[in-house]
Formats: C-alpha cells, sequence, structure tokens
C-alpha cells in the first residue's frame, strides 16, 4: 500500500509539474493578411499589386517569422509590421526582409519587443503587413493583420512535439492514470 501511495503522489507531482510547464511556454500564434494595393494602402499603392503575408509570433522568444508572396508590383525595396488600423499609416513596429526581394520572401527576426508583440496578438487588426517599392516608397501593397484560420482537416490532429499543449496534454493523461491506478488498487485491495 505504502508502494502505490509513493507512486500515487510521484506520478502526479510529475504530471502537475508536466501540466504547469506546458502553460508556461509561452504564445505562438500564426497571423495571416491578404496584401492589396491601390487605395488599400496609404498613401495609394500599385493599383495592380496584391499578395498574402502570414505571420508567426513568440512573445517568449522574440521572434517573428515571415512568408511573404506578392505579384503584379517592381522588386520589394523592404517589408514591414506597421502599427496602424486600416486606412491610417502608422509606425514600423518589427522590420521583416528589409533587404528588398522579387516575387516572395521568408525569415524570422529575433529579439523583438514582447510589449509590442503582445499588443499585436491581442489586436491583429489595429497592425498591417506592407511591401514598400522604389515606386511606391510609402508602400506598394498592404493587408490588415487577422489571427490565422487553420485548414479543416487539421481540427483533430495532435499537436506536435514543443507545441504549446503537447506537455499539457502529456500532464493530463499522466494526472488521469494515476487516478485510475490508485482507483483500481483501492478496489482489488477491497476484495477478500
Amino acid at each position: 500500500m505504502r508502494t502505490l501511495r509513493t507512486l500515487l503522489v510521484t506520478t502526479t507531482t510529475l504530471a502537475l509539474s508536466i501540466l504547469l510547464a506546458g502553460t508556461a511556454l509561452g504564445v505562438e500564434a500564426m497571423l495571416s493578411t491578404r496584401l492589396q494595393g491601390g487605395a488599400a494602402e496609404v498613401p495609394p499603392g500599385d493599383p495592380d499589386g496584391s499578395g498574402t503575408a502570414s505571420i508567426t509570433v513568440n512573445t517568449d522568444t522574440g521572434q517573428v517569422c515571415w512568408e511573404i508572396m506578392v505579384q503584379n508590383i517592381a522588386a520589394a525595396t523592404a517589408s514591414h509590421i506597421h502599427e496602424g488600423a486600416a486606412g491610417v499609416a502608422g509606425p514600423v513596429v518589427v522590420p521583416l526582409d528589409v533587404d528588398g526581394f522579387e516575387g516572395s520572401t521568408e525569415g524570422c527576426v529575433e529579439d523583438q519587443d514582447a510589449a509590442v508583440l503582445e499588443r499585436i496578438l491581442a489586436n491583429p487588426a489595429g497592425f498591417y503587413v506592407n511591401v514598400h517599392t522604389g515606386d511606391y516608397q510609402g508602400g506598394a501593397v498592404r493587408g490588415q493583420l487577422a489571427a490565422a484560420q487553420r485548414p479543416p482537416n487539421t481540427a483533430m490532429q495532435a499537436p506536435s512535439a514543443g507545441q504549446p499543449g503537447t506537455l499539457a496534454g502529456l500532464g493530463i493523461v499522466l494526472i488521469v492514470a494515476a487516478t485510475l491506478a490508485a482507483a483500481q488498487h483501492r478496489t482489488s485491495s477491497r476484495r477478500p
């Protein structure tokens, strides 16, 4: 009986530690937007320009990663996340590709301000991605950020290692297993 009690306490302690560690891993969120030119940009951007941007923000590490694809604009000179509601030009808060690109770009920047990243996640629509060109130095295309939608087929998939929820799920499984083992032992020890 004492061995079972020790096992139960140890398993429960381990499970709670894992559960708490899973919730303390920080916030990583995916944002996306459809980029448009013309009147969507302030001042007006390239009327034929379009594209998409996917942004991943990690508030714990300060890392921001991006995938941007553009069409029908000249070579990009830079891209950024700006703070500003739709129709408002705002300051750069996160530099993305500042070396320029044609067609598409992806990469990450490190050590971004956690308070800024938390504001972005709290109100993505108050921030926008824009892509600058030589002809449109204020921005050729722009799109307000929004929480990225999961594809329908991923709703039931388990998170992979390192994703938020993985350790928390393991902690819950261990707590349930320990509770069931204790209940089974109590039931079997009462039998003649």
